[in-house]
C-alpha cells in the first residue's frame, strides 16, 4: 500500500498555518469553534470508557494537536501520542501543546506504517481522518492501527455523517476536502470488521448549533438518530 492519504504530506503541509481559520470559515453556521468540537470528541471518547483507564493513547492523524490536548485533560493520567504525516502540522502541535505536560508527545509517521511497536497503546482516537484515505486502502490503515492496539483495546472513530445535508455542505467549503469520500456508518464498520476490530454500532452526536445548545442535553437520547452533523464508533481488538 503507498500513499493511502488522498492528499500528500507536502499538500497537508501546505494547509497547517491557515487550518483552523479555513475550517472555522465552514462551521460558522454551528456557533462553535474548532476547538469545541475537539474537546467534544475528547470528552465523548472519555464517555464511552467511562470504566476504563488507558494509559497510552495514540491521536491518529493529530494534525495541529487540537484533540491531543483534549485528550490530555480527559485523560490525566494517560501518555498521549499524536501522530500525523505532516511535519508542519506537527512543528505548530509542538509549539503549542508539546510543553504543556510531559503525557504530550508528537511523531511525524506515515498512516501505512505507524512508528510504534506492536500492541503500544491501550487506545487509540481517530477524528475525521478516514474519508481522506482511499477508500481501497481504508482496510489496510486500520489493520495498522490494529497492529498497534493491546489486545481488548479500543479505537474511537469519529466521521462526519454523510446523512447529514448541512455536514455535507460544510465538507464541500473546506479546500482540503475536495474530492473526499465520506463514510457512511456501515462502511465504516465494515473497514473496521474487515480489519480484525469487533465493532460497536455508530453513535450520532451534534444535533443542535450554538442557537439551540439549552436542548443539547436531550442528545443522549437521540444517538441512534442518524441527523446529527458526525458519529463515532468504538471498534475492539479481540482479547
Amino acid at each position: 500500500m503507498t500513499d493511502p492519504i488522498r492528499k500528500p504530506s507536502a499538500e497537508f503541509d501546505a494547509y497547517a498555518t491557515d487550518y483552523e481559520q479555513m475550517v472555522q470559515g465552514a462551521i460558522g453556521a454551528s456557533g462553535e469553534s474548532v476547538q469545541f468540537f475537539a474537546a467534544l470528541k475528547a470528552r465523548l471518547m472519555r464517555r464511552a470508557l467511562a470504566t476504563e483507564q488507558p494509559r497510552r493513547i495514540l491521536d491518529f492523524g493529530c494534525g495541529v494537536g487540537n484533540a491531543t490536548r483534549e485528550l490530555a485533560r480527559c485523560f490525566p493520567t494517560a501518555e498521549i501520542v499524536g501522530v500525523d504525516p505532516s511535519s508542519e502540522s506537527l512543528e505548530i502541535a509542538k509549539r503549542r501543546y508539546a510543553a504543556s505536560g510531559d503525557n504530550i508527545a508528537f511523531r511525524q509517521s506515515e498512516p501505512a506504517k505507524i512508528s510504534a511497536a506492536d500492541g503500544a497503546f491501550d487506545a487509540a482516537f481517530v477524528s475525521g481522518v478516514f474519508h481522506h484515505i482511499e477508500p481501497a486502502d481504508r482496510v489496510g490503515v486500520a489493520r495498522e492501527l490494529h497492529r498497534v492496539l493491546a489486545p481488548g483495546a479500543p479505537l474511537f472513530i469519529s466521521e462526519h455523517n454523510p446523512y447529514n445535508p448541512l455536514t455535507r455542505h460544510v465538507v464541500r467549503n473546506v479546500p482540503f476536502d475536495e474530492g473526499v469520500v465520506l463514510l457512511r456508518p456501515p462502511d465504516a464498520r465494515a473497514v473496521l470488521e474487515k480489519a480484525g476490530f469487533i465493532a460497536e454500532s455508530a453513535n450520532y452526536y451534534f444535533f443542535f448549533p450554538a442557537l439551540l445548545r439549552a436542548l443539547r442535553p436531550l442528545e443522549r437520547f437521540l444517538t441512534r438518530l442518524p441527523l446529527g452533523g458526525q458519529y463515532f464508533m468504538i471498534g475492539r481488538t479481540p482479547t
